[in-house]
């Protein structure tokens, strides 16, 4: 076979078979399955919201009571504050609002402010690696979100 048989040849072959369709078909279901799944598809509301610091739970506070708190990360604490001015003479520390069931870190004097920009939550996580903080939205309907 010569060189233009061999391309008449391939010029004659199909590009794609019955087969290839269900395969495609089957790969776009399991990539929609899974950003489904991965962006929110399961994820219920908690109830309370499981404070750690560097990895040690330090608090569990409830969502469906508002109100304001200080983490301090020198002192691995959190604690309830009767107004934001309150927070403003410590450092190293992470503004916690409590409202109409999310939580949110209003301020934070870590450099990245990373927490602050993920905004309110009543299901996840939030993190402040800076100050080793971590808020873990938990409870829910199954008791464990």
């Amino acid at each position: 076979m010569n060189k233009t048989q061999k391309i008449a040849k391939i010029k004659e072959c199909k590009y794609f078979v019955k087969g290839d369709a269900f395969v495609f078909a089957a790969c776009l279901l399991l990539i929609f399955a899974f950003t489904l799944f991965a962006f929110g598809g399961g994820r219920e509301e908690g109830d309370r919201v499981e404070v750690f610091s560097f990895g040690e739970q330090i608090a569990s506070l409830p969502l469906h009571e508002d109100g304001l708190y200080l983490y301090l990360a020198e002192e691995k604490r959190v604690m309830r504050i009767p107004s934001e001015e309150f927070a403003e003479e410590y450092k190293d520390r992470n503004l916690i609002v409590i409202k109409e069931g999310k939580v949110r870190v209003k301020e934070a004097d870590c450099p990245d402010l990373t927490c602050v920009r993920t905004g309110a939550r009543s299901s996840g996580e939030i993190i402040c690696l800076p100050h080793g903080l971590t808020l873990k939205i938990a409870g829910g309907l199954n008791g464990d979100a």
